[in-house]
């Protein structure tokens, strides 16, 4: 596995965590909705104002020819910002990450077998059992 591609990954799961913990804060003193839009209001400038830098907005054109399925990412995205935002208040920080955690991998692991047509091995499928043992345990504390 390239060493970069795992730090980015990493990364991304740190500035998830930070980002929840934000709108969180952000959502008691408005709404988690107004949060939510919020958010999405300020990563739209973040990466209008980077492909403006770039020189990527024109590529933009493209997506009229990308099949209209693959044009719904931010209902997901605004859906993720909104439900974590909900979620955290009442399980706490740690609690609703492990479970967002537990359902990416879940539901990631059954994609790849019905989508990607990728076989799980005995030691993944180890791995999965052990983290939702660990997950449960995780949870009862």
């Amino acid at each position: 596995m390239n060493i970069i591609s795992m730090l980015l990954a990493i990364l991304a799961g740190v500035l998830t965590t930070i980002e929840a913990t934000i709108n969180t804060q952000l959502g008691k003193y408005v709404t988690p909705s107004i949060a939510t839009l919020h958010s999405l209001m300020t990563g739209l400038t973040f990466v209008l104002l980077i492909n403006l830098v770039v020189g990527n907005l024109p590529r933009y054109t493209r997506v009229t020819s990308v099949r209209p399925i693959w044009l719904i990412g931010g209902f997901f995205g605004a859906s993720i910002i909104y439900l974590t935002s909900r979620s955290i208040p009442s399980l706490g920080i740690s609690n609703a990450l492990i479970l967002i955690v537990a359902g990416q991998l879940t539901s990631s692991l059954i994609m790849d077998v019905f989508l990607n047509n990728s076989e799980v091995s005995l030691k993944k499928m180890g791995g999965m059992i052990l983290f939702l043992i660990g997950t449960i345990m995780f949870l009862r504390d």
